[in-house]
């Protein structure tokens, strides 16, 4: 490895006068990171080291520590491979960098701010020259277990430009298995060692935890996928693309083309949340939980997600309905400068953005960035907060009372149900679609809940259009009146 001596410094943050994104809910301010020209950006995965210094990893094989105070870069380990993910000890001061290859371990043996040891923790999965392998990750559970996922391989000669990666293609599909557990998450014990976990998955960009060891992860759209997803990581669980059958015990040198679409379609569990490809997302990347108790505004416990291709940020809302998640999800800030890949709550409160718009191409154009949002502290959008299930229809929460009239208006809430394929094909269309308005519509005493009553039907999207007419009390517009939510089950 070279010597790492290079350390920039350069004025922390742009002015925020100009360049905000179009959607933006009042109280919110993006503000961008000036990058040194010096500095490829393209960011992996991000992590505070202390209050304010922020470790990024990047697709290039870098980690660079920014200080958010003084806006200085310093160069802390280099020569990995594609680093797509990182998580610190915050302790021991030791740096975990998911590399395509491995698990990699940086410590700072000397204690000069730089890593000077590269330890292998585990690299029990395999890997070709095949671009697509991706490896992401990881996330670290409350004992101590480590947790990452594993692309697909680009399999189809179309596409992959040769055919010695055409094999694991199960019932024609584009996506496979070149190598070893690809398609499967997996996790790293204490002790080093390497399990399956759970598989199906096909372009898992990103994983993320909660603070009751739930895992998820995100896919993109695509053979086997429907439309982009959010799907529960559960020890055995099959989330739906069957490539990853070939490394399953009870599977390893069966035909899986002699299984039928309708029984992987039984053997799959339905992702806890679609996201509608081309409307709100095309490539999401991390689930960031908000744990900052109220400090980034009126969405604390809430998912944020970025999307890589719309340079969106999204928020997801997810409840428990007969013992498994599902939930709502909704736009919240958009565009921003590029692609929205990684996601960090700092210290303050507010959501580091990591970005990179190589490889398809980002809404916005640049290559690669960094930005942050804050919140003012007081101000509170008017938006939806969340919706929820119940056994008679369901209950749109506000940030803010609505006004009285039009709130309980019935043909103010506009909903379409539909459903998706599952498919070996690239994507689906929806289809079923139904247009319906509630039955009826009564507000809570606070005029914050929307409680509407229509018929359900399980496993199916709702999508909910709410009328330009709906506004708050004091006439505020709802900024983003657009939500999804996925019912998969309901209440019995």
């Amino acid at each position: 490895m070279k010597p790492i001596q290079i350390l920039f410094a350069t004025l922390a943050l742009a002015s925020v006068a100009t360049a905000q994104p179009r959607n933006l809910p009042a109280g919110y301010i993006v503000e961008t990171v000036n990058i040194p020209k010096e500095i490829t950006l393209g960011v992996g995965g991000m992590a505070f080291m202390d209050n304010n210094t922020l470790l990024i990893c990047t697709r290039e094989g870098e980690v660079w520590k920014f200080n958010t105070q003084d806006g200085q870069w310093e160069l802390y380990a280099d020569g990995l491979h594609e680093s797509l993910g990182l998580w610190i000890d915050r302790k021991k001061g030791d740096v975990y960098v998911m590399q395509r290859p491995e698990l990699t371990r940086l410590v700072d043996t000397n204690k000069d701010g730089k890593a000077d040891l590269y330890q292998t923790v585990n690299a029990g999965w395999g890997l070709t020259d095949n671009y697509h392998e991706y490896t992401f990750g990881p996330v670290r559970d409350s004992k101590g277990n480590f947790y990452g996922t594993l692309n697909t391989s680009l399999s189809w000669p179309g596409w992959a430009g040769s055919d010695k990666w055409d094999k694991a293609r199960v019932h024609d599909s584009k996506m496979g298995r070149a190598a070893k557990y690809r398609g499967w998450s997996f996790q790293i014990t204490p002790q080093g060692k390497f399990v399956p976990y759970s598989m199906g998955m096909r372009s898992p960009a990103g994983i993320g935890i909660n603070g009751q060891d739930d895992i998820f992860y995100t896919d993109n759209q695509g053979d086997w996928n429907e439309t982009s997803t959010l799907h529960h990581v559960v020890k055995d669980r099959f989330h739906g693309h069957p490539s990853s059958y070939y490394d399953h015990p009870k599977y390893i040198g069966k035909d899986l083309n002699k299984i039928s679409i309708e029984e992987y379609r039984k053997l799959r569990t339905r992702p806890s949340v679609f996201i509608p490809h081309g409307e709100l997302a095309n490539s999401p990347g991390e689930p960031v939980f908000d744990t900052t108790q109220g400090k980034f505004g009126p969405f604390a416990g809430q998912i944020i997600l970025g999307d890589q291709t719309r340079s969106n940020l999204m928020r997801i809302h997810l409840e428990k309905v007969d013992g498994e998640f599902q939930g709502m999800v909704v736009n919240f800030i958009s565009p921003l400068q590029t692609g929205c890949i990684r996601g960090v709550f700092g210290p303050d409160g507010s959501f580091w953005v990591g970005q990179t718009g190589r490889g398809w191409g980002s809404v916005g154009g640049k290559q690669f960035g960094l930005e942050r949002v804050r919140w003012d502290g007081s101000t509170t959008p008017m938006a939806i907060h969340h919706i929820s299930l119940t056994k008679t229809g369901f209950d749109v929460h506000f940030t803010l009372p609505v006004d009285a009239e039009t709130g309980a208006d019935p043909a103010n809430y506009n909903l379409l149900e539909y459903e998706y394929q599952y498919r070996p094909q690239y994507g689906s269309p929806k289809s079923q679609q139904k247009k319906l308005v509630p039955t009826s519509v009564k507000l809570s005493k606070d005029r914050k809940v929307a409680h509407l009553t229509l018929p359900l039907t399980a496993e199916k999207v709702y999508q909910f259009n709410l009328n330009d007419k709906l506004r708050s009390y004091a006439g505020a517009n709802i900024v983003n009146r657009v939500a999804w939510y996925t019912a998969n089950r309901l209440h019995k």
